[in-house]
Parts: C-alpha cells; structure tokens; sequence
C-alpha cells in the first residue's frame, strides 16, 4: 500500500509540474506576442478655434409698476404688436381668484374626459390614439425649436397619461358644481386685470439679465479685454422688469478669438460655429466686422439667422469657431505607418528578414523602421540581343522588392528624390543599398507621404495603404481605395510586437 501511495503521489507531482511549465510558457509567449486591434468606423473630426464672447440681440424690455402680475406669455412665442404677454391684478385676492380659476379649468377638463371615457374597448382605442397624437405634437414641437407650445402640449400628454383621481369618482352633479363655482368667479373678477401689451411683434423671453441694452454697434469700438470686463460686470436688474421682447430674428455673437484665427476673417464671410451643448450641430454665421487687436487676441462680431430659440437663455458662452470638418475611417495613431519600397539585389536580400528592425536612411534623414515584406525575385537590366527573358541564357542579375515600415509621425516625410537608400542592421557587414521602387514626381503628394495600415485579416497581418484625411492628438481619419482597401470595420493593429505583412497570429 505504501509503494502504491508513493507511485501516485510521485505521477501526481510529475503531471502538475508538467502543466506549470506548459501554462508559464503559454502565459509567456501570449504576454510577449500581445495583440491590440481597434475596429475602424467612419467618424468626422474638425479644426476649430475656441472663443469666449457675448450674445447680442435686438431687445425691448418689458416693464410694469404693477405688484401682482401673471406672465401668460410663454418663452420662445411670437407675439405681435398689441397683443397680451401677461396680466395685471389688482390685488392679492385677486391674484388668488386667478389662480382658482386656473385650477377650475384643468379640474373640469379631468372630470369631462373622464364622463366621456366609459372603460369600452372603443373609448380605450381613443385614448390611444390622443396620446398618439399628443406625442407626435410634442415632438414637431421640439424639432422645431417652439417653445411656446411646449408646456401647454406636456402638460396634455401628462394628463392622458396619468388620469386625475378627481376624474376617477366624477359624477355629472360634480362637474355642475364645478362649473357653477367657476362661472361666479369668472364673473366676480371680470374687474381685477389688467392687460399688458407690447407695441411691437417679436419674440418674448422672461429672462432679464441686462444685457439687454448692449447692442452690436455698441461692441464695435470695445477691444478684447474691455469686452471681458463687460461680460465680468454686475449687472443691474430692474425690478419692474416682467420680460422682454426681441424684435430682430437674427442675432449676434461677439466672441474673443486668437489672433492667427482672426486674421484670416473679414467682413462677409460665412463660417460655422459650434456651441457646444446649447445647440446640436453647427450654425452658419456671417462675419460682420474684425474688430480691434489686443495683444494675441482680437475681437469679431458674427450675425446668425437660426437657432434663436435654443439660445434665448444663453448670453455669457465659449463657442468654437470651425475651420475645416473631415470625414473618414477612425484609427489609432499608433496604427499608422509610413512606408518605403525599394530594390534590393537578390543577394543582400537575404541577408534581411520579415519583422526584422533596421535603419533606413534616405536622403539626409535616418528612421527606426523594420522589414514589412521581402517580395519575389525578378530579373532586372536590358536583356542581350536574342536572348528570350527567362531563359538559361539570360543571366542578368536578380533583385527583389523590398518595403519598410516605420511610425507615423507629423512631418517626417521621407525624401526619396535621390532614387535610393541605404538599409543598415546589427550584423551586417556594411549598409545594403536599396533603390526607390517609385518614379519620384515632386508634384505627386505620395512621393512624400506614403502610408498604410495593419489590419487583421482571419489571423493574418495584411498591409493596407491609406492616404491621411485628419491628424489628432491620439486619433487619425483616413481614406483608401481600391479593391484591398481598408473598409468600415476591419481590425487596425495597433500593437503587436514582431509586425510584418502576413505574420500568423496565434
């Protein structure tokens, strides 16, 4: 028994030995040949210059001595000359006599729908469809930026939603009572308002900030810090202000920009701005003048014809200024890399190996790079008179297509003018010459700025070139073509130790 005990413990030992050494060199191996992919997706980056500035319209305040006052205008309504934008009461019992009312109304309507509705099949199906249509209502509302409908339509869709308790028990005798108690006070307060009016049409906002006397001839002369002081400054509110009207549909924004960006703007151009979270998307703006410069700043006022509505609450707001927007496939810088292809003789060829580091020079500059692919020897030279390519007798010398990668980084650009290069590495025993693969053409923007990409193809490693649409801090946008061309959704490698063309990944 001792002996049986000791021949297993000693297998047992043995087997687990055997799977530590199998999973530390599994673990090594995975560690040091570690793969990073990033999927490729279509996306749009932009170069913009940041600007703090002011908001300017065209702006009428709204004043009353009146001490009790009920603003009935909503923020965001047109409202034409004469018309209501808030009520007067005469006093504070009044006041509540309004605010009863009020009341009354939203109760009758809650007892009305709720007589009407039976609990059939038929009164469900219209409920549905009312709260159908409330929906679709309340959402035109918002996608078309009009506000003043907004409250009156949530507040139906709520109440279609969620039914009033009151309505739930209601009875014919109490919607009389109801409607009784609401037509005395209808007609006991027939003299407690006073209408307020505006004399002109516009758009009414009850928010005063006062600003509302600054206006864009006002900016004209004020130089970058001044406007600063001006967004700095307490603002006096007077306390009879209920709201205000703007009388203009375009507005303005006075923004602060750097000078390089200022420079390149004058007075009738039209440009796009960004702001951000008050509004989704750009805003085409015109330039109405460049201002006044102030050290690295300088002072431009925009006039702008849509978004009125989303804005009406902003005034103080950074904004950005877009200059160019690009559209492409989305990689990691890291992912991106220039190459160079280029003649080896079919001797020093061997000499290299795929993955292999070296350093490649060409003209005056020198590159950490390594071997992406050594390709297929072919015959190069003019071939002797009567001699057929390919046969024994033609005996001129053999070379092969070689391509070198490097990473991509922002103006280093290979000069490849000279028509070759030298290819060095530890062991050789001088430098190996390369001659450029290309026709160098000065007006060929490629002759400069050769690129691609490593994408993983079932579990190979496929070079892709791409030619550089946008360059981030962390991320590029890039375009390619042709029938092996990078496309939405391949995996770019991003980090993959030894990398070559057609490496097998395990």
């Amino acid at each position: 028994m001792k002996k049986t005990d000791a021949l297993i413990k000693i297998t047992s030992l043995l087997v687990f030995i055997a799977l530590a050494a199998y999973l530390t060199v599994y673990i090594v191996h995975r560690a040091s040949n570690t793969v990073q992919t990033a999927l490729t997706v279509t996306a749009s980056m932009s170069d913009a210059a940041p600007m703090s500035g002011l908001v300017i319209r065209s702006e009428l305040l709204i004043n009353s001595s009146e001490q009790y006052i009920d603003v009935t205008a909503a923020d965001g309504s047109k409202v034409a000359a004469g018309e209501t934008v808030a009520v007067a009461y005469s006093s504070e019992e009044a006041l509540d006599r309004a605010s009863r009312l009020h009341a009354l109304s939203r109760e009758i309507d809650d007892v009305t729908a709720a007589l009407s509705d039976n609990g059939g099949t038929s009164s469900r199906g219209n409920r549905e469809v009312s709260i159908y249509s409330a929906i679709q209502g309340l959402s035109a509302c918002l996608r078309g930026g009009d506000l003043s409908e907004l409250d009156s339509r949530s507040s139906t869709l709520a109440s279609l939603i969620f039914p009033s308790d009151t309505g739930a028990a209601a009875t014919d005798e109490y919607l009389q009572q109801l409607q009784t108690e609401y037509d005395q006070l209808l007609w006991t307060s027939a003299g407690d308002t006073t209408d307020i009016t505006v004399s002109e049409s516009g758009t009414f906002s009850s928010v005063v900030d006062g600003y509302e006397g600054v206006d864009p001839d006002y900016t004209r002369d004020l130089s970058p810090s001044e406007l600063r002081e001006l967004i700095d400054a307490q603002r006096v509110i007077d306390d009879a202000s209920i709201g205000k009207l703007i009388t203009s549909y375009d507005w303005y924004y006075a923004g602060i920009l750097p000078r390089e960006y200022a420079r390149d703007l004058m007075a009738g151009m039209w440009v796009q701005l960004s702001f951000g979270r008050y509004y989704t998307g750009y805003l085409d703006a015109e330039v109405e003048w460049v201002g006044r410069a102030e050290g690295d700043s300088q002072l431009v006022l925009f006039r702008i014809e849509k978004g009125m509505a989303d804005m009406l609450a902003v005034r103080a707001v950074s904004a950005e200024l877009i200059y160019e927007e690009s559209t492409g496939l989305r990689v990691p810088l890291r992912g991106l890399y220039r190459y160079y292809a280029g003649y080896l003789s079919d001797a020093d060829s061997q000499l290299l190996s795929d993955g292999q580091d070296v350093t490649l020079t060409l003209g005056d500059r020198s590159y950490d790079a390594f071997v992406s692919e050594i390709g297929s020897a072919s015959r190069y030279g003019e071939l002797p008179p009567g001699v057929e390519s390919g046969s024994e007798e033609d005996t001129r010398p053999l070379r092969r297509l070689t391509v070198f990668c490097w990473p991509w980084e922002e103006g280093d650009g290979p000069d490849t003018s000279s028509g070759s290069g030298t290819v060095d590495a530890p062991g050789l025993a001088q430098p190996l010459t390369a001659t450029n693969y290309y026709e160098y053409d000065p007006e060929d923007p490629q002759a400069q700025d050769r690129l691609c990409v490593f994408t993983m193809t079932g579990m190979q490693a496929e070079r892709k070139l791409v030619q550089l649409v946008f360059a981030g801090e962390e991320y590029c946008l890039l375009s390619s073509s042709g029938n092996d061309a990078l496309r939405e959704g391949n995996e770019v490698i991003v980090k993959a130790g030894d990398l070559y063309n057609g490496r097998v990944f395990s």
